[in-house]
């Protein structure tokens, strides 16, 4: 038995004593490995780095590229001042606010369900778990985009629905995350991502634009 215990506690402590790139890569092999490495870290600041990072990435490894390049988005700005030509170098500066706005407005929505459901809820903990399970599939996303960019065999719309499809890596480690940490059932944690989702929705459609 103390043996059993004895590993316990050393595992415990492993996950506590996880760095912030640990806890992003183990999100690349084991949802729950990332849940338990957020626990005890200060939050939401390291949601709010891991959403930093991630715009990052987006802006000069995706956008800043393109805009070099000189590509032009498939749909048109919406911004009366911003013309499409230049779009992509418009999102080198755009992106990151949007994927701010996203993040806080999806923890939010989160957030404001559960507390209506009379359920446990931690906003804090929610953008961490939110902000880090986007970079570990935003990151993976500039590696897909530019591999279907070099090797050209999809257009926007088939990009998109692929999009969809990853972003089931995303659902499962939120919902993951939102079981462990507030023991929020699995269908109802399911239905607040694709709620999170949806509300960063029409934010996506006017503002970003996609790479093919």
């Amino acid at each position: 038995m103390n043996g059993v215990c004895q590993a316990v506690d050393g595992f415990s402590r492993e996950q506590s004593e996880m760095t912030f790139i640990q806890v992003w890569f183990a999100g690349y092999s084991h949802p729950a490995r990332l849940v338990d490495g957020l626990k005890g870290k200060p939050a939401p600041q390291w949601g709010f780095y891991a959403q930093l990072l991630r715009a990052g990435l987006d802006s000069l490894l995706l956008y800043l590229p393109l805009f070099l390049l000189e590509r032009i988005p498939p749909l048109p700005s919406f911004i009366h001042w911003i013309p499409t030509e230049s779009y992509y170098g418009a999102l080198i500066v755009i992106a990151p606010f949007v994927f701010a706005a996203q993040w806080l407005l999806g923890g939010a929505a989160m957030h404001v369900i559960l507390r209506l459901s009379k359920l446990r809820s931690d906003l804090d903990q929610i953008l961490n778990l939110t902000g880090m399970a986007t970079l570990v599939v935003g990151a993976f996303l500039v590696v897909w985009d530019w591999f279907w960019l070099v090797a050209g065999g999809m257009n926007q719309y088939a990009l998109g629905i692929s999009h969809l499809v990853i972003d089931v890596w995303w659902v499962v480690t939120i919902v993951t995350g939102l079981k462990r940490m507030l023991g929020v059932p699995v269908w109802l944690g399911t239905l607040l991502c694709f709620l999170s989702i949806a509300v960063g929705m029409p934010l996506a459609y006017m503002f970003m634009r996609s790479p093919l």
